[in-house]
């Protein structure tokens, strides 16, 4: 039970610091941070695909958040196999 637990726990912060670092790349964003490429960067594998759909359609964040929602998931089943071994 632990294990999972830790598990979620990395997964919610590494996924949220893409998520937050996604939702302000744009000045005009409401979470617009000076800080949102390097953590884009720092999160690049569960990010790329929710930054690109950024890019593409700048005002939808809902699909931005399944895209994320996603990437969490998969992020947590791999930290789950990680930690278990």
């Amino acid at each position: 039970m632990k294990k999972k637990k830790e598990a979620l726990l990395l997964a919610l912060f590494y996924v949220g610091v893409g998520t937050v670092s996604v939702f302000g790349v744009f000045p005009k964003a409401p979470f617009y941070n000076d800080y949102s490429v390097l953590g884009l960067l720092i999160t690049f594998p569960v990010s790329i695909l929710s930054f690109v759909y950024r890019f593409s359609e700048s005002n939808s964040l809902i699909p931005v958040l399944i895209i994320q929602s996603i990437m969490l998931y998969i992020t947590y089943r791999i930290a789950l196999l990680k930690l278990i071994k």
